[in-house]
C-alpha cells in the first residue's frame, strides 16, 4: 500500500470484492493518464510534460494511470518496469487495473484457457519480453513449453505487480477507474467487471456530485459528459496520449496531450461545463 503524508487506506470491502483505494486527503495535484498500450515514447513524453507542469506546485503530487498500460504497442515490458520504479521527485504513482492487465494476468496463470488475449495485443506484449511469435504460429501447440518460456521471460515482480493492482481510486468527489464506476453505489458494492470493462456510459444515468475519470473507449479529444471525463485518445492508433490535471480545492481541470495533431495544447475547463471538444 502506498504511504502518503495525507493518509490513504483501502475501502472496506468484502474478501472477494475488487480492490479500491481511497485517499483520506487530497494531493496538491492529481494527473490521470489514459490508455498507454505499450507506447513508450508517449509514456516518456507524458511523464516529462507532467513533471514540467507540476514544477511550480509545491507538495506531493499523484500520477494515476487509468489502466491498459500493456498490449498492442511494442514496449509493454519496459513500461511495466518503469511504473514499478520510483516516480519522479515530488510525485507518486498509482496504476489501476485495466481489462488488458486483467487478460494478461489470466494468460500468465493459465495460457490454454485464456489464449484469446493474444488476439487483443498479447502477441506484441510477449514479444516485448523477448518471446518471439512467428506469423501463424500455434503458441498453444506445446503448452508446457509455452509455460516454461513465460516463466523464464516474465519476471516474478511483474506477475506480482499485475496480480495486486487496484481496480479503482477514490479521491474526494473523483472516482478513477479504467472503464466504469456505478456512481449510485458505494465502494463495497462495485463489481470488478464494471470497473475494468464498463461501459463508461452507465455513469451518465445518475444525478450525482461524483465524477468518473476513465479510459477504455478511444475518443478524438478528452471529453466530458455530465458525470464523467474520458481520457483515452487511442494512443496506439492515434499516436497521442491524454491526461487531465486536478488541483486541490479547485473546480477546474486542465487537459494535457502529447503526440501528434490535431491538438496538443493545454485546455482549462470549469467542471460545471457539460463537455469539451
Amino acid at each position: 500500500m502506498m504511504k502518503w503524508p495525507f493518509g490513504n487506506k483501502k475501502a472496506e470491502l468484502a474478501p472477494d470484492a475488487p480492490k479500491i483505494l481511497r485517499l483520506a486527503g487530497e494531493p496538491v495535484a492529481v494527473y490521470a493518464i489514459g490508455d498507454v498500450h505499450g507506447c513508450l515514447d508517449l509514456f516518456d513524453a507524458m511523464e516529462a510534460a507532467i513533471v514540467a507542469d507540476g514544477d511550480d506546485l509545491p507538495g506531493q503530487k499523484l500520477i494515476v494511470y487509468l489502466g491498459d498500460l500493456v498490449d498492442r504497442g511494442a514496449h509493454s515490458a519496459t513500461i511495466l518496469e518503469r511504473v514499478m520504479a520510483p516516480a519522479p521527485a515530488g510525485f507518486q504513482r498509482v496504476v489501476l487495473q485495466g481489462n488488458h492487465e486483467f487478460m494478461m494476468q489470466k494468460f500468465l496463470e493459465q495460457p490454454a484457457k485464456n489464449a484469446n488475449w493474444l488476439m487483443y495485443g498479447g502477441v506484441e506484449t510477449l514479444m516485448s519480453y523477448g518471446i518471439a511469435i512467428e506469423p501463424g504460429e500455434d503458441v498453444l501447440r506445446d503448452v508446457p513449453l509455452l509455460t516454461h518460456r513465460l516463466e523464464s521471460a516474465v519476471p516474478a515482480t511483474h506477475r506480482e505487480f499485475l496480480a495486486n493492482l487496484p481496480c479503482a481510486l477514490e479521491i474526494g468527489k473523483w472516482r478513477f477507474a479504467h472503464a466504469g464506476y456505478d456512481l449510485s453505489r458505494s465502494a463495497d458494492q462495485q463489481s470488478q467487471s464494471q470497473l475494468i470493462w464498463g461501459p463508461p456510459e452507465h455513469a451518465d444515468q445518475f444525478v450525482s456530485d461524483l465524477t468518473l475519470v476513465h479510459g477504455h473507449v478511444p475518443v478524438d479529444e478528452v471529453t466530458r459528459t455530465e458525470n464523467r471525463i474520458n481520457v483515452d485518445l487511442g494512443s496506439y492508433k492515434s499516436g497521442r496520449l491524454g491526461a487531465v490535471r486536478f488541483i486541490q480545492n479547485k473546480s477546474c481541470y486542465k487537459v494535457l496531450a502529447v503526440g501528434g495533431a490535431p491538438n496538443t495544447s493545454d485546455i482549462s475547463q470549469d467542471l460545471n461545463h457539460e463537455s469539451i471538444t
